[in-house]
């Protein structure tokens, strides 16, 4: 299943951020976090809110002509609207990605694109709150992934761990404020 695959593609980006901050190269470590919430976001738009014609289409085979097809997709923005919408979305879970999004998305867009927030750092340096704020952050991007994919298993007993994920963990993804 292609919401499965997304699943799993924001894994591999949280992934590879951790490795990359653990080679102190940290603007390519905080760009990934866009993808890592973008990837995530498609997965679960993918198994709540997308059209079978839009699901048939980002799992097929990847071709010049399927991949013009899938690029005509829909942006982020309107997948979260989508997802608002769904009347099998879970609305928690839904807020959490809006408010993610909304904190963030500068500063997400910032690293992506070579903006100020890494040429600055560049020459000023990464304080080391920015990089424990980052990986909390992403963190939290990862145990809604690890929830998607757990869903998506199609086994209920693995999500057992996944919730002991987040009270033995608590530590490690962002404080509510």
């Amino acid at each position: 299943m292609v919401a499965f695959q997304a699943g799993l593609l924001s894994l591999e980006h949280a992934t590879g951020a951790l490795v990359l901050i653990g080679q102190g190269l940290f603007p390519p470590a905080y760009s990934l976090m866009r993808p890592q919430y973008e990837s995530l976001v498609r997965g679960i738009w993918l198994l709540h809110a997308a059209s079978d014609s839009w699901v048939e289409k980002l799992g097929e085979p990847l071709t010049l002509e399927n991949a013009k097809r899938a690029n005509e997709g829909l942006m982020l923005a309107e997948m979260l609207k989508e997802l608002e919408k769904s009347s099998t979305a879970p609305g928690p879970i839904v807020e959490q990605l809006k408010e993610y999004r909304d904190v963030t998305w500068k500063a997400l867009n910032s690293y992506a694109h070579g903006g100020l927030h890494p040429l600055s750092r560049t020459l000023a340096g990464y304080p080391a709150q920015l990089t424990y704020d980052v990986v909390r952050n992403s963190n939290a991007v990862v145990a809604l992934a690890t929830q998607l994919v757990s869903i998506l298993s199609g086994d209920p007993r693995n999500m057992e761990p996944v919730r002991r994920f987040h009270v033995e963990y608590s530590d490690c993804l962002p404080i509510l404020r």
